[in-house]
């Protein structure tokens, strides 16, 4: 690799990475990923996979127009993908029912009702807790009502990240099976990404490495506010039949998925780079779950996952050129909602790359000197 000229070298091979990587070499432009780990075996990998734009951090502002731009380019990206590949990365519209339990949970969605209501693409409303029932049977008698989102989508995460990669494969990209351990610059300029053995030179460089992202500090002297934030989820074999629409409550969501299972989750926890999935979180979901659904008490764990989602301090991601280098770039930070905001920070990397601009809503939110500011 020591003589290997890329356009763009991007380091990290999640849904960023392969995703931008996908756009870029889609535009004419020749690749290179750079990742010793294999694809999505990370939180891109192993997310839930959730499509939903009116619920998360920033929202609704300053990120409505942002998170609405992502939702949209998923239901194109779906069609794209499928057709260019044939992995089906299973989009698929899940609506959705927020429980409420209290008289506190009412007053919550009452206030997110407000605004959601006139959002045009979703159709979103108050049932009682017998309609709630009617929606879904599986639902704890105790619950009271529920707003009902109609609209929404989830898709498997893993997949998707395996189409945007072979995708991006087919239009020329390479996958080199190598750990990034620094730059060679001159002057503002990054000129190669080197590794143990070896190093391959770029016209530009992108960092999509999640919350190792802050590993650029030790690299090029900037640092990035990023860290982990550990999230597990289980996934349960129940006999009964499906979900019909996905349940969510406080944080907590379960969802029959594709693979038969139904998916639940998830703890958000601060423990540094320790992926180890635990007991305690284990009994955690499960009671979240058996408290939405009670029927769930009677399930079989078949797996749990932890994953470390890469997080900022105001819970928004970062996409942007680093200020004073003229060909490095970060798409990072997207904590819980890294897969729907997927393409929004893809088309706003390669946007950048391509013609220094970005033509996406909400993009002048995501610069990494937000953080500067006093």
């Amino acid at each position: 690799m020591s003589n290997s000229v890329r356009d763009v070298v991007v380091i990290g091979a999640g849904i960023i990475g392969t995703m931008s990587s996908y756009l870029l070499s889609k535009r004419g432009l020749n690749v290179a990923i750079v990742d010793a780990d294999a694809l999505g075996s990370h939180a891109s990998g192993l997310a839930f996979g959730g499509l939903d734009p009116l619920h998360g951090m920033g929202l609704p502002e300053p990120l409505l127009d942002f998170s609405l731009h992502c939702f949209t380019r998923h239901q194109d990206i779906a069609r794209e993908l499928r057709d260019v590949t044939g992995i089906d990365h299973h989009f698929q519209t899940r609506n959705r029912l927020y429980l409420a339990f209290d008289e506190d949970d009412v007053r919550q969605y009452d206030t997110s009702l407000a605004w959601m209501k006139d959002v045009s693409m979703f159709d979103v409303g108050w049932v009682d807790g017998d309609d709630a029932r009617r929606l879904e049977p599986k639902v704890n008698p105790a619950c009271v009502g529920a707003m009902y989102q109609q609209g929404a989508a989830s898709v498997d995460a893993y997949n998707l990240t395996l189409a945007a990669a072979r995708a991006a494969e087919q239009q020329g990209t390479e996958l080199v099976p190598q750990r990034a351990t620094g730059f060679k610059s001159r002057g503002s300029r990054v000129d190669a990404v080197t590794f143990a053995d070896g190093q391959v030179n770029a016209g530009a460089v992108i960092i999509a490495m999640g919350p190792w992202s802050q590993l650029i500090a030790d690299w090029c002297d900037t640092e990035l506010p990023v860290q982990p934030l550990k999230g597990q989820i289980l996934r349960l074999r129940y006999d009964g039949p499906a979900f019909d629409v996905a349940l969510n409550y406080r944080g907590n969501y379960i969802d029959t998925k594709p693979d038969g299972l139904v998916w639940t989750g998830s703890t958000e926890e601060e423990e540094g780079f320790d992926a180890t999935p635990s007991a305690t979180a284990r009994d955690v979901i499960w009671q979240n779950a058996v408290q939405m659904a009670p029927d769930l008490g009677k399930a079989e764990l078949v797996r749990q996952t932890a994953c470390l989602r890469p997080v900022t301090p105001d819970g928004m991601p970062i996409v942007d050129r680093l200020p004073g280098w003229d060909n490095l770039y970060v798409a990072t930070g997207a904590g819980r909602k890294g897969i729907l905001w997927s393409t929004g920070m893809c088309d706003i990397i390669a946007n950048m790359v391509m013609q220094g601009d970005v033509e996406v809503a909400g993009a002048e939110h995501l610069r990494v000197d937000r953080f500067a500011r006093v």
